[in-house]
C-alpha cells in the first residue's frame, strides 16, 4: 500500500509595505509552487481589488501593528511575512510548510541581499531574526508561555533589498518578535530539501566570457585553444578587460578571424574578476554561460563538455589539470569537485558554467571577495536557492599555477581571508571552521618547519603556500569578526 505523503498546513502571507511598493512581493507570491491561502497587503493605499489579495491600510508609525493585526485575522494555521519589494523564490512556501509539520511555532529562512542594481550584496542566515523570511504559528500571536519548536531551514528562499527601509524591516518582524518574546521556543535546524531537477534542455546559445587584467602574454594560447572547440552549437566570446595597462584589447581584437563571435567588454571602473564576470554575463547573448581565465589553456573538447552536462544541472564545474602548464608542481594539482571537503561541492571560477536565468536569480558574482572565494561563495548561494550544481570531469582546463613565491604568497593570504568570509556568510548554513586540535597542528607545523625556508626551493614553496593562508585566515578572521584559523 503506497503512504501518501502528510498535507502541509495552510499559509497566509503578509506583505508589510509602508512604504507603498508591495508589487514584487506579491508578483512573486503567484508564482509559488504552494499557493498562499490568502494574501493581505499592508500599505497605506492598497491594490486593487482581487480574489485573492486583502488590504490592511496602514501609516509607517502604525505598520507594525498593522501586520499583527492582520496575522491574527488571517483564516489559515500559519502566516508568513514579506517585506514588499521581496521576491520569494518559487518553492519557499512549500519549503517553510515542510519544515512547519508537526507543529512548530515559527519557521525561517535565510535572504539574498541585493544591490540597487541586483546584483549580491552579500547574504543573511542567521539565529536572529533580523533580515531573515518567516512564518508564525497564528495561535501563538496574543499567546503567552507556550513551548514550541523554532525550527530554521538552511536556504536562502528570498530575494531582500538591501536598501530596504528600518520602519518595513520592524514591521515584517513584529509578529515574530512577538512570539519569541512571549513563549518558549526551542531552536532546531531543519533539512535541507533536495535540489530540484536540471533543466533537462540543452543550451540555445552559449556566451564564454574571459575576464582579464594585463593578460597580453598569456592571452593568445587560451584565444587559440577556444578557437579549436570541438562544440557545434552556436556560441561567443567575450573578453572582459579589467583595466589592462598592456596591449591586451589589441591581443584579442587579432583573434576575431578564428574566433567570429569574440567581442571585447570594458570593465574599467574598478578592479576585480568578480565585477568583470558580472559586466560579461550583462552583456552576454548566450542563455547558457562558461567562465575561464586567461592564463590557461581549454581542452578542445572543454566547451562541448560543459553544454552537455546542462540538461542537467544549474552550474557546472569543470576539471583543471595542472600538469601540463606547471609540471613541477604535481602536489599542487586542484582537487576534483567530488574529493572537496569544505561544507558544499563548489565550481572553480576558472572552469565553469551556470544558466543565465540562475545567475541572475542569485544575484552574480559577489564583488566583495577579492583574489578568491568568490568562486565558492557562487555555488553555495546557488546550493542553498536550491539550484543543482553538478561536475563534468571531461570538461578539461589546463591550469597555470602561480610561479613567482610573492605572487602565490598574495594568493593564497587572500584566500585564507576569503575563509574568514565564508565562514562568517555561512557558518550557520553548516559550514564548519577547523577544531582546535587541527589549529594548533597547523601552526605548530608551521613554527616547527621554518628550517624549510633555507632547505630547497620546493620546501620553502610549500612553507610559504601554507604559511601565507594561515596568515590570510588571522587577517580574515580579524575583518570579519569571527574566529577562523
Amino acid at each position: 500500500m503506497t503512504e501518501v505523503a502528510p498535507r502541509p498546513p495552510a499559509f497566509g502571507v503578509v506583505v508589510a509595505a509602508p512604504d507603498g511598493d508591495w508589487e514584487p512581493a506579491v508578483r512573486s507570491l503567484r508564482n509559488q509552487s504552494l499557493p498562499a491561502a490568502s494574501i493581505t497587503v499592508v500599505a497605506p493605499t492598497g491594490p486593487p481589488p482581487a480574489p485573492d489579495l486583502r488590504h490592511a491600510p496602514c501609516t509607517p508609525g502604525t505598520a507594525a501593528e498593522a501586520c499583527v493585526g492582520a496575522a491574527r485575522a488571517a483564516p489559515v494555521p500559519y502566516v508568513a511575512f514579506l517585506h514588499g519589494r521581496d521576491e520569494a523564490l518559487p518553492g519557499w512556501l512549500a519549503d517553510l510548510a515542510r519544515a512547519a509539520h508537526g507543529g512548530a511555532g515559527l519557521v525561517q529562512c535565510g535572504t539574498l541581499r541585493l544591490r540597487t542594481d541586483d546584483l549580491v550584496d552579500g547574504i543573511t542566515l542567521t539565529p536572529a531574526l533580523d533580515g531573515a523570511a518567516y512564518a508564525v504559528r497564528r495561535g501563538l500571536l496574543g499567546a503567552e508561555g507556550r513551548t514550541a519548536a523554532r525550527v530554521t531551514v538552511p536556504r536562502l528562499l528570498v530575494r531582500r533589498r538591501a536598501d530596504d527601509t528600518a520602519a518595513t524591516g520592524s514591521a515584517a518582524r513584529a509578529a515574530g518578535t512577538a512570539v519569541l518574546r512571549d513563549n518558549h521556543l526551542t531552536s532546531s535546524v531543519g533539512r535541507s530539501p533536495a535540489a530540484a531537477a536540471g533543466r533537462g534542455r540543452v543550451p540555445d546559445f552559449v556566451s564564454v566570457v574571459i575576464p582579464v587584467r594585463d593578460g597580453a602574454l598569456t592571452l593568445p594560447a587560451q584565444l587559440r585553444a577556444l578557437a579549436a572547440q570541438t562544440y557545434a552549437g552556436g556560441w561567443e566570446v567575450l573578453v572582459v578587460d579589467n583595466g589592462s595597462a598592456d596591449a591586451t584589447r589589441e591581443v584579442a581584437e587579432k583573434h576575431r578571424c578564428g574566433l567570429p563571435g569574440l567581442r571585447v567588454v570594458r570593465a574599467t571602473e574598478r578592479a576585480g574578476e568578480s565585477y568583470a564576470r558580472n559586466l560579461g554575463v550583462a552583456a552576454a547573448r548566450g542563455d547558457f554561460i562558461a567562465f575561464c581565465d586567461a592564463d590557461d589553456v581549454a581542452d578542445p573538447g572543454w566547451l562541448a563538455a560543459l553544454a552537455e552536462a546542462a540538461p542537467e544541472a544549474d552550474v557546472v564545474g569543470g576539471g583543471l589539470d595542472s600538469s601540463v602548464l606547471s609540471p613541477a608542481y604535481a602536489d599542487e594539482q586542484p582537487m576534483p569537485m567530488t574529493e572537496q571537503t569544505d561544507f558544499l561541492p563548489f565550481a572553480r571560477g576558472a572552469n565553469c558554467a551556470a544558466w543565465k536565468e540562475v545567475l541572475v536569480t542569485i544575484g552574480g558574482w559577489d564583488e566583495h571577495y577579492r583574489g578568491g572565494g568568490e568562486d565558492m561563495d557562487l555555488s553555495w548561494r546557488a546550493h542553498l536557492c536550491g539550484y543543482r550544481v553538478g561536475y563534468a570531469p571531461e570538461a578539461r582546463m589546463h591550469y597555470r599555477l602561480r610561479a613567482e613565491l610573492s605572487s602565490l604568497a598574495r594568493q593564497k593570504w587572500n584566500y585564507g581571508r576569503s575563509g574568514a568570509r565564508l565562514y562568517a556568510a555561512y557558518r550557520h548554513a553548516g559550514f564548519e571552521r577547523r577544531d582546535s586540535r587541527t589549529v594548533l597542528m597547523n601552526w605548530s607545523w608551521l613554527v616547527l618547519h621554518a628550517p624549510d625556508l633555507a632547505r630547497s626551493p620546493t620546501l620553502r614553496r610549500r612553507w610559504i603556500r601554507y604559511g601565507a593562508r594561515l596568515s590570510g585566515f588571522l587577517a580574515g578572521s580579524a575583518e570579519q569578526g569571527v574566529r577562523y584559523l
